[in-house]
């Protein structure tokens, strides 16, 4: 029988497989992930009290600033020190396209920190009554970068969701509501650490207003975190076994959810506090987590050689595709 005749083997193409070069990053990420929701979700929160009631909660939406300029810091740390050469930082500044996810992050981002500096600085001069004949215009100034930071923190809180979820990665690709997750976990997160400083600065009337907002915002994260797992539980059910599913599970909706709503609901001490707190960071921390490793799951179970040595992620310019 001559070659051309004998029947040719049926190659398997690509419909079911994951062919996406795997991102070369781990645990770096999602350090930068967790501290971008921290700071902007801080910030707004106290944005929104100051600016609306400024009597009541404004003393602790002041001491939240500084909080948040240390997040944002050592977000931009982790930023920078995660490109391939961080020193071409400054050229992602060089376009401004606000159709590109990770365009519109780096320009959020670079515009959230300015006033939000500002408005630290300010406060510094004021604590240190370096002018005070110019406490009336040095307050003016204040205020209007507080107005002036609002619309870029909710950029800067939004993108990441967007990015991930514009990818070609396993899973991510599939979590259209992750930039909802994000958002709300920042909010949950900022309302949270504003509950902190006004439980430890000894405000007993704002601890109670953000403690009522937080026994709201809980059971109410429930509904984008089981909409993003309704939508990548395909690939968790290929990638875990059910028992590695249901203690995520447990830990993020039971530990990071569940426990410290009633903590909150049935105490209203600054250990309780501290406590249910600590338990919405660990939850919002192992989300973060397992969300960001999917593909380097999806690659050892396919049994690939990683893919860290040529291919990098940052997340400012995007995940490898």
């Amino acid at each position: 029988m001559r070659d051309e005749d004998r029947p040719r083997a049926i190659v398997p193409g690509y419909a079911d497989r994951d062919v996406t070069k795997v991102p070369g990053w781990h645990g770096l990420v999602v350090w930068d992930v967790l501290l971008n929701s921290l700071t902007t979700g801080l910030y707004l929160f106290a944005a929104v009290a100051d600016l609306g009631f400024p009597g009541v909660l404004g003393p602790a939406a002041r001491a939240a600033y500084p909080v948040a300029l240390a997040w944002l810091m050592a977000d931009l740390l982790l930023l920078v020190l995660d490109l391939g050469d961080p020193l071409r930082f400054h050229h992602m500044l060089r376009i401004f396209k606000p159709s590109s996810p990770m365009s519109l992050g780096t320009w959020s981002l670079t515009a959230y920190s300015m006033p939000l500096g500002l408005i630290v600085g300010i406060e510094l001069v004021e604590w240190l009554e370096l002018l005070p004949a110019w406490s009336t215009l040095l307050e003016g100034a204040r205020t209007a970068s507080v107005v002036l930071a609002l619309l870029p923190a909710f950029g800067s809180v939004a993108y990441k969701g967007v990015l991930f979820s514009t990818s070609s990665q396993p899973g991510w690709k599939d979590a259209r509501w992750l930039g909802g997750f994000m958002a709300n976990s920042a909010a949950l997160l900022g309302c949270v650490q504003i509950l902190v400083l006004a439980t430890l600065r000894g405000e007993e009337r704002a601890a109670a207003a953000f403690r009522g907002v937080a026994v709201v915002l809980l059971p109410v994260s429930l509904i984008p975190t089981a909409l993003v797992f309704r939508e990548i539980r395909g690939t968790l059910a290929r990638l875990y076994t059910r028992r590695q599913i249901d203690l995520v599970t447990a830990l993020i909706v039971a530990g990071g959810t569940l426990a410290p709503w009633l903590i909150l609901l049935l105490a209203d001490g600054a250990a309780s506090t501290l406590i249910a707190a600590s338990l919405v960071l660990l939850g919002s921390l192992a989300a973060r987590a397992r969300f960001l490793e999917i593909p380097h799951a999806s690659q050892e179970r396919r049994g690939q050689t990683p893919a860290g040595a040529s291919g990098h992620y940052s997340p400012t310019t995007g995940p490898a595709s």
